[in-house]
């Protein structure tokens, strides 16, 4: 009897009691699997049963699966939780089939999807994204395969990830440090541990302007113009540190440049999106809304980053240094020209913005390394009366050097701004720019008073600088500038060639006016005086009618 018994009890301990497997855990039947979460526990060897009119919905054994027999060999498990299992995968799922569920998981419990309660949806987040940390790190599914979830526990493996998952399930950064902890239902849960010190602005009473996140969504993701952004924690003693050289930048550029800050603790989630993790962090972000913001490296003082914006800010302008330079750049132009005589190197952030802003309204140039006291002029300083720094409105008619207008007020963004606008209303109501171009071999060349051209042309030809003949040509170009004629000025001591074409090689006098047909190679010669009502006496005879009598030798025409 007594051998009877010791072998009963033998065999007991021998056997394995038959149970399935479902998800995380193991229970004796299906049934027992959800233990009172729902369907979402209902998984592994398990399937949930939706039910119908005459039975309820339960959790069943899915098609295929068996259970752990009495007498079977047990296969050795991990102890703790089954990663395996949480992400429905076999123990030899590769790294691509784990990648796989892990997304369709971390989806399926993401609380923007989540059916479940909000605890529920979080502690089965946790669950999913650290058995994807653990299964698709190659050492620690190695530690885990033979050890179980104690063995990463004993060296805090499985805990090295919070932050991140917190950051994905949450959608921005946590206060302070996170850790995860278990509630008494069983469910692990995010735990902020928060952190110390003061979190108000730093920046609020001064010219540097506090994004929050709405006024972000406005002035930084649908830009127009470049701004430049410092990410801060005001309990950063690096923070502090930099504060008052923020501000005395910010107030030194804030006619002309958006200086801005955000204060991390209060706005994480800008700070996580901006993929910002140490402070101080500066980054500049340029005018065109699509393009990413360029990342400061230096050292957080007024006069580095000073150098740095203006570096960033694009320039515009064009960058003249010689009479003939400028000559051409003047007849090019159909807009108001406007240069900016300065003693600068580069061109100064303010000007940089003036270009930016009035880029497609004016045309913009720069000439640089003016001297302040006029000892070592430059070829076009010399041309012009302007003190330095100065801004000019040229004449497009005149020589080089005539001045249509001076800005003579603050060197403000603001007032010169205002002062462009002024010159554009009275440019628009004057109606299309009146000027003479030059006529030279690159404009023959793209067709202005070439062979083929079969308008029009009227060809100053000039000599010297005569005031009053600068000023009837002026007039000229302004009575007949709607006019389908072309207008255009050579110098004849630059060109003598142009004297031999046109039969004026012994003629005594010092300017000329010719109206001259290219294609047909004719042309008139004005014989009056270069006064403005006998020039247009002349063209408007011309043009309606008149005959064109005399013949061009273009083989002597050398421009």
């Amino acid at each position: 009897m007594m051998i009877l018994q010791v072998l009963l009890l033998l065999h007991r301990c021998l056997t394995v009691q038959s149970t399935v497997l479902c998800g995380a855990h193991r229970a004796e039947n299906c049934e027992k699997c959800p233990q009172g979460n729902g369907k979402a526990w209902c998984n592994g060897d398990c399937t949930w049963d939706q039910g119908g009119s005459s039975k309820p919905a339960a959790c069943v054994p899915k098609a295929g699966a068996k259970k752990q027999r009495r007498g079977d060999t047990p296969k050795p498990k991990p102890k703790g939780i089954e990663y395996y299992a949480v992400l429905e995968v076999p123990n030899d799922a590769d790294e691509t089939a784990i990648k796989k569920a892990y997304r369709q998981k971390s989806l399926e419990f993401h609380p923007d999807k989540c059916t479940l309660d909000k605890d529920a949806c979080q502690s089965k987040f946790i669950e999913v994204s650290t058995a994807y940390e653990v299964l698709s790190d190659q050492d620690k599914r190695k530690t885990y395969d033979q050890y179980g979830e104690e063995g990463l526990k004993d060296n805090g493996a499985s805990q090295g990830n919070a932050e991140a998952m917190f950051r994905q399930f949450f959608g921005r950064e946590p206060n302070g440090k996170v850790r995860m902890q278990t509630n008494q239902f069983g469910q692990t849960q995010f735990m902020e541990e928060g952190e110390e010190g003061p979190e108000e602005n730093l920046y609020d009473d001064s010219d540097v302007i506090e994004l929050q996140s709405e006024a972000w969504n406005i002035f930084i993701n649908q830009r127009d113009e470049p701004w430049l952004v410092l990410f801060y924690k005001p309990n950063d003693d690096k923070s502090v540190e930099v504060k008052e050289e923020y501000k005395q930048l910010a107030h030194t550029f804030d006619d002309f440049v958006k200086v801005a800050a955000v204060n991390c603790r209060k706005q994480g989630k800008i700070c996580h999106e901006n993929s910002v993790k140490t402070f101080p962090a500066i980054r500049w972000f340029p005018e065109a809304s699509g393009e990413p913001p360029e990342v400061y490296e230096g050292d957080v003082t007024a006069k580095l980053l000073g150098k740095y914006v203006n570096s960033m800010l694009k320039d515009f302008s064009t960058i003249l240094s010689e009479k003939r330079q400028m000559r051409e750049w003047i007849d090019s132009q159909e807009r108001p020209a406007v240069v900016l005589f300065t003693d600068k190197r580069e061109v100064p952030p303010i000007w940089r913005v003036i270009s930016r802003e009035f880029q497609e309204r004016v045309s913009i140039a720069t000439v640089l390394r003016c001297d302040k006291n006029g000892v070592f002029k430059g070829d076009l300083q010399r041309e012009f009366d302007v003190r330095i720094p100065g801004i000019v409105h040229l004449d497009p008619v005149g020589q080089v050097g005539t001045i249509a207008e001076k800005f003579d007020s603050q060197f403000k963004k603001k007032v010169i701004a205002l002062w462009l606008q002024k010159i554009l209303a009275v440019s628009r109501k004057a109606g299309p720019a009146a000027n003479f171009k030059e006529w030279s071999r690159t404009r023959i060349d793209a067709g202005d008073c070439g062979p083929d051209d079969g308008q029009f042309c009227f060809l100053w030809l000039k000599a010297g600088g005569d005031k009053k003949v600068e000023e009837a040509m002026r007039s000229l170009a302004v009575r007949y500038r709607t006019d389908p004629i072309k207008m255009m000025w050579v110098s004849v001591e630059l060109n003598p060639s142009v004297l031999d074409a046109f039969g004026l090689e012994n003629s005594d006098t010092s300017d000329s006016f010719i109206a001259y047909r290219s294609k047909r190679g004719k042309f008139k010669l004005h014989e009056g005086e270069l006064n403005f009502e006998q020039l247009d006496t002349f063209v408007d005879g011309v043009l309606n009618g008149g005959p064109l009598t005399s013949k061009v030798h273009t083989d002597k025409l050398e421009l």
